[in-house]
C-alpha cells in the first residue's frame, strides 16, 4: 500500500510533469493533467481513510530516509491534492493559463513535491522537497512577472534558509534527523532558542505571515489566478501551518515567551493587513491581504497554549484555503467576464451570472465570519481558546496578551466583513459600467463545479465542524478537544434555512404577479442628461482611512521601508560592501 501510494502521489504526478511540456495539443495536456490530479486525489483520500504503515529506504551506508504518514499529514495531503485537481479543472476555462505552456506542468511537480513533504518522516526528506517546492513557486509566478518572482523567491528562500539551519541545529540537540515521536526539546539553552526562532521562521515565511508577507500583494499584480489560488490562498498555507503545527506540538515545548512571540506576531498581521484590504481597488490585491491576515488566526491559536486553540488554527487552516481558494477563483470568473480586477469598472454581474453569485457570497460570507459558513465556526473556536488561555493564565503581561491577540482577532472580523461588503457590491450588485450594458453569461461548467464544491464545503463544515474536529484533529492531538461555550450549527443552520425558505413562498405567493413601483431619482434641479450619479463600492470606507489617527497608520505600514525585501536587499548590499571594503584593506596590508 505504501509504495502504491507512493508512486501515485508523488512518482505519477512527476512522470507527467516533464510530458505536457513536450504535447503540443492543449486538450490532450488538459486531460493528462486532469487525470494525474484526480488519480493523485483518489489515493490521498486511500491514504487518509487506511493509513499505510511507515516505510525507512536505506540511501547511503547506515542512513535512511523515512517515508509514512501521521493524522495531521495524511490530513493535510487529502486536501493538497483536493485543491490541486480543482485548479487543474478550474484552469480549463481560464485564458490567463491556456497560453501557458508550463503552468499545468509546475502545477503537476508542486503536487508532486507538496505531498511528499506530507510523506516525509525525516528532515533531510523534508528539506528535499520543500526546496523544491520553493524552485516551483519561483516558475508559477514567472508567469505573471519576473520581479514579483525574484521578491518572492528572496523572502521565501531565505525563511527556508533559515529552516535548513533551525533543522541542523534540532538534529544536533536530538542526535537524529528522524522526526520525533517521544520527548520533545525544551526551551531552555542559546541553542534550542535559535533552533526554534529559524524553524518558526521558515514556517511563517511559507504561509505568507509578517514580516514575510511583502510578496504575495506584489505577485497578485501579475501572476494568473490559478496561480494566487493555489499558493498564497492554499497550498502555502496548509504546507506552512502544517510545519508551524509540528514545530509547536511535536518538536518543542514551549513556554510563555514562545507563546508571546505568536500572539504577537499573529494580532499585528491581521491588524495591518486587514486595514490595508479595505483601502484597496484591484480585486487581486484585495484578497492578498486577507491571504496575509487570515495566517494571524492560526498563528494565535498556536499561541493560545491550549488544546482548543491549536484545534482552531488547524480547522481556520483548512477553512481558509477553501474559502480563500473559492474567492480567487469568483475574481478570476467576473475579470474574464468583465476584462479587468479594478473595483470601479465592475459590477452588476449578479443578473448574469447567478451561480458564481451565490458561491461568491457563500465565500464572502466565511471569511468574514458569518453563521452557518465555516469561517465563523474556527472563530468562534478561536476566540474561546483565549478566553481558555486567559482564566489559565497567571503572568500579568500573557493576560493582556491575550486580551489583544482576542482584539485583534474580533477587530480583523469587523474589518473584514466591511471588505467584503465591498467585494460583493462592487462586483455583484453595484452599478454596470460597460457601455453595452450587456447581460453577461455564467461561467463555464469546470469553474461552476469547482466553485459549488468548495462552497459546499464552506457550509458543510460551518454546519457540522464537531465532525470534523472528530475525525481529524483529536486522532492528532490525542486528547478531546472540549468547549467551553458552543452554539449549535445545525440547529442555526436549520432555523436560517426555514426562515429564508417561508420569505421565498411568502413572495411567490403574496407579491408575484404585482409590480413593483418605479420613480425618478430627485436631482434637486440638476439637468438629468448631464447628472450621472454614481456609488462606487471602493469609496465605502473612505472616512474611516481619512480619520487622523488610521490614516497615520495607513502611510507608517505603507512605507517601503518596512518592505522586509528591501531590507533584506539593504543588508546583503551593506555586507558585500563592508566584505569587499576587508578584502581591499586586507591586499594593501
Amino acid at each position: 500500500m505504501i509504495w502504491q501510494s507512493i508512486f501515485f502521489l508523488v512518482f505519477l504526478p512527476l512522470l507527467f510533469s516533464p510530458v505536457l511540456l513536450i504535447i503540443n495539443k492543449q486538450k490532450a495536456k488538459e486531460a493528462l493533467a486532469l487525470f494525474a490530479a484526480f488519480t493523485a486525489l483518489f489515493f490521498s483520500v486511500l491514504v487518509f481513510i487506511n493509513p499505510p504503515s511507515a516505510l525507512v529506504l536505506k540511501v547511503i551506508g547506515n542512513y535512511s530516509v523515512v517515508l509514512g504518514v501521521n493524522n495531521l499529514s495524511r490530513f493535510t495531503m487529502l486536501f493538497t491534492c483536493v485543491f490541486c485537481f480543482f485548479t487543474v479543472l478550474y484552469s480549463l476555462g481560464c485564458r490567463q493559463v491556456k497560453s501557458s505552456r508550463a503552468f499545468l506542468s509546475y502545477l503537476l511537480a508542486l503536487l508532486a513535491f507538496s505531498n511528499l513533504v506530507c510523506l516525509s518522516l525525516d528532515f533531510i526528506l523534508l528539506i528535499f522537497s520543500w526546496g523544491a517546492c520553493l524552485i516551483l513557486l519561483y516558475g508559477l509566478l514567472s508567469l505573471g512577472s519576473g520581479s514579483s518572482a525574484n521578491k518572492a523567491f528572496s523572502i521565501v528562500g531565505f525563511g527556508d534558509f533559515c529552516l535548513l539551519l533551525g533543522i541542523s541545529l534540532y538534529v544536533y540537540l536530538t542526535g537524529t534527523s528522524i522526526m520525533p515521536i517521544g520527548p520533545k526539546v525544551l526551551l531552555n539553552s542559546a541553542v534550542s532558542w535559535l533552533s526554534f526562532g529559524l524553524m518558526l521562521s521558515g514556517a511563517l515565511a511559507k504561509a505568507g505571515c509578517a514580516p514575510f508577507h511583502t510578496w504575495i500583494p506584489d505577485a497578485a499584480d501579475k501572476a494568473p489566478v490559478p496561480v494566487m489560488a493555489i499558493l498564497p490562498a492554499s497550498l502555502d498555507k496548509l504546507l506552512g501551518i502544517y510545519l508551524l503545527a509540528r514545530i509547536c506540538t511535536d518538536f518543542f515545548v514551549l513556554n510563555n515567551i514562545a507563546f508571546a512571540v505568536l500572539l504577537i506576531t499573529g494580532s499585528v498581521t491581521i491588524m495591518f493587513a486587514v486595514m490595508l484590504a479595505m483601502a484597496q481597488h484591484d480585486l487581486r490585491k484585495l484578497l492578498s491581504f486577507h491571504a496575509i491576515s487570515q495566517v494571524g488566526y492560526m498563528v494565535i491559536g498556536f499561541g493560545t497554549g491550549n488544546i482548543l486553540g491549536i484545534a482552531a488554527a488547524v480547522f481556520h487552516m483548512l477553512n481558509n484555503a477553501i474559502y480563500k481558494s473559492g474567492l480567487f477563483f469568483t475574481a478570476g470568473a467576473a475579470a474574464e467576464k468583465k476584462g479587468t480586477f479594478e473595483l470601479d469598472k465592475l459590477g452588476g454581474l449578479a443578473l448574469g451570472m447567478p451561480f458564481t453569485f451565490i458561491c461568491g457570497l457563500v465565500f464572502a460570507l466565511s471569511i468574514s465570519g458569518v453563521p452557518p459558513f465555516n469561517g465563523f465556526a474556527s472563530k468562534w473556536m478561536l476566540y474561546q481558546s483565549t478566553l481558555v488561555g486567559l482564566s489559565a493564565a497567571t503572568n500579568p503581561f500573557m493576560r493582556i496578551l491575550l486580551i489583544f491577540s482576542l482584539v485583534a482577532a474580533m477587530f480583523g472580523s469587523v474589518l473584514t466583513l466591511a471588505s467584503f461588503v465591498k467585494f460583493i457590491h462592487a462586483i455583484f450588485l453595484g452599478q454596470d459600467h460597460t457601455p453595452d450594458k450587456k447581460v453577461t453569461t455564467d461561467s463555464t461548467l469546470n469553474i461552476l463545479v469547482s466553485l459549488i464544491i468548495l462552497a459546499g464545503l464552506c457550509l458543510t463544515l460551518g454546519v457540522l465542524p464537531g465532525l470534523f474536529i472528530k475525525i481529524v484533529i483529536q486522532p492528532w492531538l490525542g486528547e478531546q478537544v472540549l468547549f467551553i461555550g458552543t452554539w449549535n450549527s445545525a440547529l442555526t443552520f436549520a432555523l436560517l434555512a426555514a426562515g429564508l425558505m417561508l420569505g421565498f413562498i411568502f413572495w411567490k405567493i403574496m407579491l408575484a404577479g404585482k409590480k413593483s413601483r418605479t420613480d425618478d431619482l430627485f436631482i434637486g434641479g440638476e439637468d438629468p442628461q448631464s447628472f450621472n450619479p454614481s456609488f462606487p463600492a471602493t469609496e465605502f470606507y473612505r472616512t474611516f482611512q481619512q480619520l487622523p489617527a488610521v490614516n497615520a497608520i495607513f502611510k507608517f505600514i505603507q512605507k517601503e521601508s518596512l518592505d522586509f525585501y528591501n531590507i533584506l536587499s539593504s543588508g546583503i548590499s551593506k555586507a558585500a560592501y563592508f566584505i569587499a571594503f576587508l578584502f581591499n584593506k586586507g591586499r594593501q596590508a
